[in-house]
């Protein structure tokens, strides 16, 4: 994955680095001198020690520090910011001035602007990291030897991770199959860890602390692309309803349990839940340049275009496949729908906007839209009693029939829309459709919906 520059807005890079100035500046008031009366008092806010020095944090200081923090993290965005490790790079931001400026005793020129532009850089540096990182796979099975890649993920068995990622530059680490999460250590530095037969590797754009969190994202952003782009999937594929495995937690195959209703006792329990089993056509349908292309677009979106909102609306999709519950998988798949059709106009009836606009894309026929469009409320009327009320009164057919319109939806979306254009484009070509006109991308003929029949919506 190519990297992208990330710009910042040049008004709010020179407050930050006034922001610098001051927690130095502030930092430096803390130092003990040597004829302070009483150097070993912590002060009221604690004590740093560093290099046979020590600083007491002043008011000016933590004022100052809780400030850069707050705007700094504001300007690197959820991905990149953590604001733990940026109170730590202001803290060590001061220590090197004290050192610094402690040794001499003649005045530094530009000594603290200096400084201060080196803790803004190094902070904002963040913004440009990004990681290939590993994890076990129990949720994609590999049939055949493939490397199945949508955008910035990838899943692989495991011995195919070696070849197909930086470990085959070292020997540090080593990756076997084996009974997860086996890890081993050897002389000389050397790691050996065990993992299930697939695993996930993810090009992850974060700071280092956010890398598990944010690679967690990306997996469940590819596996409802993965779902939605390929017909013939096989085995315990996961179906309307069915509780999906997580993708890096091992499954607990039994939940050993006691249930009782008077004389009557049943034990035992635990369902398996399903999984992927890529075989060649799989393999073939997710290569395909079509796939690829929707790919490379939903990982790297513009921040105001249709991609940005699919790609939001995937990964929502799948977390509501990963819960057993009723009213989280409810307010899971209307995430995604929210995520996808929310308008930007904040004046739209928000109830009103998405039921109009699932009807327009699901179906073309009128009278069918009015009965979609009556369905998709009622639901979401559920989902208001759920988040304002706490109300659990859901119904398993109430979530599969959301999870068959939210899965079509996407589905005819994905293959029929430019996902490049704007979401305003998209957002106004549902509303010219909702007046009863045909929506201009509908297909030019009846819509097949892959891996979605509304057979699937019945319950059971």
């Amino acid at each position: 994955m190519s990297k992208k520059k990330k710009y910042f807005d040049s008004g709010q890079k020179k407050q930050l680095l006034e922001h610098a100035r001051d927690v130095i500046t502030g930092f430096n008031k803390g130092v003990v001198m040597d004829d302070d009366p009483n150097p070993h008092d912590w002060g009221e806010y604690g004590v740093t020690l560093f290099a046979g020095y020590s600083a007491r944090f002043t008011e000016d200081y933590l004022k100052a520090r809780r400030e850069f923090t707050g705007l700094a993290a504001k300007m690197l965005k959820a991905k990149s910011a953590h604001e733990k490790t940026i109170r730590t790079l202001c803290q060590k931001a001061g220590q090197e001035y004290v050192k610094l400026t402690a040794a001499i005793d003649q005045p530094i020129p530009n000594a603290l602007n200096d400084a201060a532009k080196a803790l803004v850089d190094t902070v904002l540096a963040e913004a440009g990291r990004e990681y290939v990182h590993i994890e076990p796979n129990f949720l994609v099975r590999h049939e055949v030897s493939d490397v199945v890649a949508l955008g910035r993920v990838r899943s692989m068995r495991t011995e195919l991770a070696v070849t197909n990622t930086p470990l085959s530059k070292t020997s540090r680490v080593m990756l076997t199959v084996g009974a997860y999460p086996k890890q081993s250590f050897h002389e000389g530095g050397t790691t050996s860890l065990c993992m299930p037969s697939s695993v996930w590797v993810i090009d992850v754009p974060a700071t280092k602390e956010n890398v598990a969190e944010e690679a967690k994202w990306l997996i469940d952003v590819a596996v409802s692309l993965m779902r939605l782009s390929a017909r013939k999937w096989q085995g315990h594929f996961p179906k309307m309803g069915d509780l999906e495995a997580h993708p890096t937690y091992p499954t607990i195959h039994t939940q050993p349990h006691v249930t009782m209703e008077g004389d009557t006792l049943f034990t035992g329990g635990g369902k398996l839940p399903g999984w992927y089993e890529t075989n060649a056509e799989v393999a073939a349908e997710l290569g395909t340049p079509e796939v690829q292309s929707k790919a490379a677009v939903l990982f790297d979106p513009t921040d105001k275009s249709l991609a940005y909102r699919v790609a939001h609306g995937l990964g929502w999709m799948t977390r509501g496949r990963q819960v057993s519950d009723r009213s989280e998988r409810l307010l899971s798949f209307f995430t995604a729908l929210e995520a996808l059709l929310t308008s930007n106009d904040k004046n739209d009836p928000v109830t009103q906007t998405i039921s109009r606009h699932v009807a327009v894309i699901y179906t073309q026929d009128v009278k069918t839209r009015v009965a979609v469009y009556n369905q998709i409320k009622g639901l979401y009327s559920l989902r208001s009693t759920v988040v304002h009320s706490g109300r659990r009164e859901v119904l398993w057919q109430d979530v599969i029939n959301l999870q068959v319109y939210v899965e079509t939806i996407f589905w005819v979306v994905l293959n029929r829309c430019d996902l490049s254009m704007s979401q305003d484009r998209f957002m106004q070509s549902l509303a010219d459709a909702s007046h009863g006109l045909q929506w201009e991308f509908a297909a030019p003929e009846k819509i097949e919906k892959s891996g979605v029949s509304e057979k699937d919506g019945e319950g059971e």
